[in-house]
């Protein structure tokens, strides 16, 4: 790291000054971001995914929660409504968050309710690539 040029003190020419907290915009934000997130997952008992580093898991009894980070987008589901409600809860107790309800779209994909599921489609997103 240097000091930006405007910044450069002369008696300190090769000093730099270290951040106890991050800043937005910093190129390591994110990175800082995505620690504190996962640390914090991992203390309430979710487990990274080995394959994909956005997907958290959480299994209690039969119960299962994921999670899906894209930044600072967050996609929470669960089979248990009230396992869900007390996760959001301990997230919006640390973090500082807005629960839009339930997903219609999340990163191109449509997520539509069935009665066995989720349907998750493209079709929107492959017809804008098409045209």
């Amino acid at each position: 790291m240097q000091q930006p040029m405007s910044f450069v003190d002369p008696a300190l020419p090769t000093h730099v000054y270290r951040l106890h907290k991050s800043l937005y915009g910093l190129k390591q934000a994110p990175r800082v971001w995505y620690t504190r997130l996962n640390d914090f997952l991992l203390s309430i008992g979710f487990r990274a995914s080995k394959v994909d580093t956005s997907l958290f898991l959480l299994t209690v009894n039969h119960d299962i929660c994921y999670m899906l980070v894209y930044v600072d987008h967050i996609l929470l589901t669960s089979n248990n409504f009230t396992l869900l409600c007390r996760l959001i809860s301990l997230l919006s107790s640390e973090f500082k968050l807005w629960d839009l309800g339930h997903a219609h779209y999340f990163l191109g994909i449509k997520v539509t309710p069935t009665s066995m599921g989720l349907m998750l489609s493209q079709h929107k997103y492959a017809l804008d690539i098409l045209s």
